[in-house]
């Protein structure tokens, strides 16, 4: 990155101050001496350092300009990684214009107004057999969801445009897949009651406010351990042994649940669990006298 020519100019002068050789001018007369080496902004030599660092920022200004052009056309022959698709995807403003370099013109809209048309909140991009499957989803008070048909279209089409040739892509845009768990959840009678609420009146629910805030939180497409859920469940307050006993996935149009043995890769990069699939056996933990 260029220097400015201030930055450029003391460089100069710090060089002038420490380099003995350069106050030599014995070969002057004395008046020529007070005007060389007057410390006035308008001094002769100080004129000819303001030339020199003109001269130099330009330079640099040029070879800034050279690195763009270099950098762009190595943008354009060199093939993409799996990231740089997530970044675009998540570049996508929902019905704005492209323009010749595939990005957008976005002199005079706010950055609320870009924010908004950025309906792609979260992205993965995964390669199987050479096909790039992005996983997408929007968002709505926080909460992770499926986009519209049409942001889809749109989304597809944008990517049509962008990818590099040859590249098959396929967009997953799918409601979140469904969890089923049932839990023994062994809790301290002193806090908990039998019901699983709070005995302080805080909270009704905490281990499963707990369960819903980590799949909320959870890494999109990140990978479901359940030792690590377990891990989680054990930081509420009150509940000193929580027992996954059993642990079911579906998605998209499956009828049938499909067991979770300790990990499992969601396929809409999200997940949800629905009161009913949610059976907690509550088991008070009693004091060893």
């Amino acid at each position: 990155m260029a220097r400015s020519i201030n930055e450029i100019q003391e460089s100069i002068l710090e060089g002038i101050n420490s380099d003995t050789e350069l106050n030599a001018l014995e070969v002057l007369t004395n008046n020529e001496k007070d005007s060389l080496t007057s410390n006035s902004k308008v001094s002769i030599w100080r004129l000819f350092v303001f030339i020199i660092s003109v001269s130099f920022w330009t330079i640099e200004k040029l070879f800034d300009t050279l690195k763009l052009e270099i950098e762009e056309l190595l943008y354009l022959l060199k093939p993409h990684k799996p990231s740089w698709y997530r970044k675009k995807v998540l570049d996508f403003q929902f019905g704005h214009e492209l323009n010749e370099k595939d990005v957008y013109d976005n002199d005079g809209l706010t950055v609320k107004q870009i924010e908004d048309a950025k309906v792609v909140k979260y992205a993965a991009v995964v390669e199987i057999n050479s096909i790039l499957y992005v996983k997408v989803a929007g968002e709505n008070n926080t909460v992770r969801t499926k986009l519209t048909d049409t942001q889809e279209a749109a989304l597809t089409q944008y990517i049509k445009l962008i990818r590099d040739a040859g590249v098959k892509v396929v967009v997953i845009n799918r409601d979140a897949d469904l969890l089923q768990l049932e839990i023994d959840a062994y809790y301290n009678p002193l806090e908990i009651d039998a019901s699983g609420a709070r005995l302080d009146g805080s909270d009704n629910e905490p281990l499963q406010n707990k369960l819903r805030q980590y799949l909320k939180e959870f890494e999109f497409n990140g990978e479901l351990v359940l030792t690590k859920l377990t891990d989680q469940l054990q930081q509420v307050q009150g509940i000193e042994m929580p027992v996954i006993k059993e642990a079911f996935y579906k998605f998209g149009n499956q009828e049938d649940w499909t067991p979770i043995n300790e990990t499992y890769q969601s396929d809409a990069g999200h997940m949800k669990i629905k009161e009913e699939n949610l059976t907690i056996n509550w088991i008070p933990r009693d004091v060893t006298l």
